[in-house]
C-alpha cells in the first residue's frame, strides 16, 4: 500500500510510534530537542517535528486495521476524500532530509520573511518555498509537499 500519515491524539506521537513498532509496523516520527521554560526551571524535551502525526508503512489491509486499533490513533489522513498515500520515494526523501541537516554554516546573504526561495543544495535541492523566519545561520522555509506545508529549517547557504 505504501506510507500513510496517521493522525494521533495530542502529545501521543511518541507513545503511538512505540506501540506501532512493537506491532512490527515501520514508523517515522522525527523528534527535535526543545528547551521549555517553567516558572521554576528549564527542561529539555524531545518533541515531534510533525505534531499529532506519525508516518507508517502500511503493507496491507490487515496492517491498516491494526494501526487504526492502536491506542492514541485517531485515523488516517485523507486528501480529496481518499486516504493520503505517500510514495516510498517521497518518504525516503523526507527521511534523508532529517539525516542530512542540522549542519551549521554561516551565510552572508540577506533574506526577508515572506521571500520566495529555492533550496540549492542537500536533500531538498530544487524545492521552492517561502521564508517564514530567519536567523544568522538558518531560515525556516515552508514547502508545500505531501499534501500539506512542510516547515524546514535549512542553512542559509543552501537557499537562493
Amino acid at each position: 500500500m505504501g506510507w500513510m500519515a496517521v493522525y494521533v491524539k495530542s502529545r501521543a506521537e511518541k507513545k503511538v510510534a512505540a506501540q506501532l513498532q512493537q506491532q512490527g509496523v515501520e514508523v517515522f516520527c522525527p523528534l527535535k530537542t526543545e528547551i521549555r521554560q517553567w516558572s521554576d526551571r528549564k527542561k529539555k524535551l524531545e518533541v515531534p517535528y510533525f505534531p499529532s502525526y506519525v508516518f507508517t508503512a502500511v503493507q496491507n489491509e490487515k496492517s491498516r486495521l491494526s494501526i487504526l486499533q492502536t491506542n492514541g490513533v485517531v485515523g488516517f489522513v485523507h486528501w480529496l476524500g481518499k486516504p493520503a498515500v505517500i510514495s516510498d520515494a517521497e518518504m525516503q526523501e523526507v527521511m534523508r532530509f532529517f539525516e542530512a541537516y542540522p549542519t551549521e554554516q554561516i551565510c552572508i546573504n540577506t533574506f526577508e520573511t515572506g521571500q520566495l526561495v529555492a533550496i540549492t543544495t542537500g536533500m531538498m535541492k530544487g524545492k521552492r518555498g517561502e521564508i517564514l523566519q530567519h536567523s544568522k545561520k538558518y531560515a525556516v522555509v515552508a514547502i508545500e509537499q505531501l499534501g500539506f506545508v512542510l516547515r524546514v529549517k535549512v542553512p542559509k547557504t543552501a537557499i537562493s
